[in-house]
Parts: structure tokens; sequence; C-alpha cells
């Protein structure tokens, strides 16, 4: 019996980490369509540049991650794509939840989950959306 519990908490580990997803390789990243791109695209001077990508992987896969700035949804992002938004240099809250029909949306705007951004002209942030199966979506800096 105290096998086959062990034998049950590997496979439940695996199957779990199995679910995070990962972040996209070059040949898997896109760009959302024009019409799940919201605000912030055109650029002026004294502009900071915000790039946000989402991960891949089958966790989160059947929801959209709203991409908010300030408040505002600015961007829908399915798994793998990447936008970047031109905004305005200053104190900033960037933030993601999943949004969607169906099991995506009756949560919305629950799993929120926001991170203050000090901009100033010319800086370029970059941003991860990630799927964690213990603490559901989160939004991360990232070098990528």
């Amino acid at each position: 019996m105290r096998i086959g519990m062990q034998v049950f908490t590997v496979v439940l580990g695996l199957a779990l980490a199995a679910c995070q997803t990962q972040p996209p390789k070059d040949t898997q990243i896109r760009t959302p369509t024009p019409d799940r791109l919201l605000a912030y695209q055109a650029s002026s001077d004294g502009d900071a540049t915000i790039v946000v990508t989402r991960d891949v992987g089958f966790s989160g896969s059947g929801c959209l991650g709203a991409v908010f700035i300030d408040g505002q949804v600015v961007a829908k992002l399915g798994t793998g794509e990447r936008a970047v938004f031109h905004v305005p240099s200053g104190n900033r809250v960037l933030g993601t939840w999943n949004t969607g029909s169906g099991l995506c949306g009756y949560r919305e705007g629950k799993d929120r989950k926001e991170v203050a951004v000090d901009l100033h002209p010319g800086d370029i942030r970059k941003y991860r959306i990630t799927i964690n199966p213990n603490s559901g979506v989160e939004l991360n800096a990232t070098t990528l």
C-alpha cells in the first residue's frame, strides 16, 4: 500500500509539473490579431516600451490572457503571443488575468496579478505571463 501511494505521489507531481507553462521558443512567438491589440500601439516622443509575452503550454491554453495598464485592458493574448506597448513614461501598473468564455470568464478578474513599473523615456521592459498550477496566473519580469 505504501509503495502505491509513493507511485501516485510521483505521478501526480509529474502531471502537475507538465501543466506549468514554458517560455516560447523564437519560432513559436506570434503577434496577436489586431482586434486583440486594444491600446498603446503607436509610439510618441518620450514613451517607454513594455513587451509582454505569454508562455506556451497546456495549462490555461483555452483562455486568453488579458493585459492591462493602469486598469485599462490593452490586449488579449493567446499562448505564445507577444505584444509591444508604447506607453508614456512614469509610474504604471501592469497586470493580467485570464479572460474568455466558459470557465475562463466566470472567474475573470479574480486571478488578477499586478506589478508596479517605473518607466523613463526610452526604457524597454519585458514581462512574461505564466500559468503555475499551484498559484495560477503570474506576471514576471524577464530578459526573454
